[in-house]
């Protein structure tokens, strides 16, 4: 997609008549007062805003979103209500296409900053089969893009989140046949690069990655093949299992420097398990906040 870089400064026209918090009026424009003290960088903006997002197939979600600048050498702050004005005018749907560089792009010329970035996240679901009776229902996710705007260059990354099943592979082997437990785990990944139309893809390797999916519904005949599965194909996991598996399977897909968190509700230990792999993994403990 475009970066929408460019001389930020130079094209006034691109820059909203309204940029200012009143144009007509001699107010006090403060966040651009001069700071007499020299001071370490400082980034600041705004967080947990809700837009309306317009997605490629055409329907519109609500997004929660950051958008936070350096503020500028010299001045005293940045300037947060043109933030939002500007990315999302009139309070219209912002489209998830390639013109979402040209709004980053204007955020930065409105606050005369060299670098921005916005992260929107929202949650979606997707129509999942019931194993045997093929029953439908709607399973949720949560998605997050990130854009690293600065005046040389533009970089995305995608981050998917989703739940799944993980069996203990000490407990079957403690219980034999008599059975075993299982936990719901937490997967995130992480990718570089802009992929609101794959994220169905980037889904089936996730689910991938556990002993089995989780199911919105489930019948009686559901659940066993559920359960008979994971001894028919061994896919009992630990975090770290679910972890190596999914930064395997991401890499072989061609996404390079993947970054992978597993979080497991344990069902029968007082605490969660977890594990990571990759640059950030550490960093993605948190989740998505839509």
């Amino acid at each position: 997609m475009p970066d929408g870089r460019g001389d930020y400064f130079s094209n006034s026209a691109m820059i909203d008549a309204n940029t200012t918090d009143c144009p007509t009026c001699p107010l006090p424009d403060v966040q651009s007062e001069t700071v007499r003290v020299p001071r370490a960088p400082v980034v600041a903006g705004i967080d947990r805003v809700r837009f309306r997002l317009a997605l490629p197939d055409g329907r519109v979600v609500l997004a929660s979103v950051r958008i936070v600048a350096h503020v500028p050498n010299g001045h005293r702050g940045v300037h947060m209500s043109r933030m939002a004005r500007v990315f999302a005018p009139q309070g219209n749907p912002v489209p998830l296409d390639d013109t979402l560089p040209e709004r980053i792009h204007q955020v930065a010329a409105t606050q005369e900053s060299d670098r921005v970035t916005v992260r929107i996240s929202w949650e979606d679901t997707i129509a999942r089969e019931a194993p045997v009776t093929g029953t439908v229902g709607l399973q949720p996710y949560k998605i997050e893009l990130s854009a690293l705007w600065s005046t040389d260059s533009l970089d995305w990354t995608t981050r998917l989140e989703t739940v799944t099943m993980l069996a203990c592979p000490c407990s079957k082997a403690l219980s034999g046949d008599l059975g075993f437990h299982n936990q719901r785990g937490i997967l995130q990944a992480e990718v570089a690069g802009f992929f609101p139309l794959e994220l169905e893809a980037l889904l089936a390797l996730v689910d991938r990655a556990g002993s089995n999916r989780t199911h919105p519904i489930l019948r009686r005949e559901d659940e066993k093949e559920v359960i008979d599965s994971l001894t028919r194909d061994g896919a009992f996991r630990f975090v770290e299992d679910a972890a190596s598996r999914l930064l395997d399977l991401l890499e072989e897909a061609g996404h390079k420097d993947p970054s992978i968190h597993v979080r497991s509700l344990e069902s029968i230990h007082a605490h969660d398990a977890i594990a990571w792999a990759g640059p950030r993994g550490e960093g993605l403990s948190e989740g998505i906040q839509p």
